[in-house]
């Protein structure tokens, strides 16, 4: 059985509490991410997506470069262990209509697993996108 820890991201993509949305926008769109973790310190305290970036700043004809990353960002984050079947992700993904979950080990974020990496593999044979 698959777990969590075997198509979660292989590390902890953070940018620091105090950070503009527009420079949040420029992490994920250089890298190609969905979704960047908020740190104050070695601490998470929140996520933003690229849905945040268009619904919370473009849409609502914000500034992006004036915005900071804790105006938008998610602070109460859904979570899921390493360990976890990936059918149990899925099905945590489904019931809340969520696109990423924070992977946690021992109650710590570690990492995040999105849609994307649940479904990646049925569609490419694993070979990437």
């Amino acid at each position: 059985m698959l777990k969590v820890k075997d198509r979660m991201a292989q590390r902890l993509n953070t940018i620091p509490e105090g950070s503009s949305s527009l420079d949040a926008a420029k992490y994920l769109a250089e890298r190609r991410f969905s979704s960047i973790f908020i740190a104050r310190g070695e601490q998470v305290v929140g996520m933003i997506t690229d849905t945040d970036l268009v619904r919370k700043i473009m849409a609502a004809g914000k500034d992006a470069a004036k915005t900071k990353v804790e105006e938008i960002m998610t602070t109460t984050l859904f979570s899921i262990d390493l360990n976890a079947a990936l059918t149990e992700a899925n099905d945590m993904m489904d019931k809340h209509r969520l696109r990423h979950l924070a992977v946690t080990e021992n109650g710590k974020i570690i990492s995040v697993i999105s849609i994307r990496d649940l479904i990646h593999p049925a569609y490419t044979d694993g070979e990437g996108w």
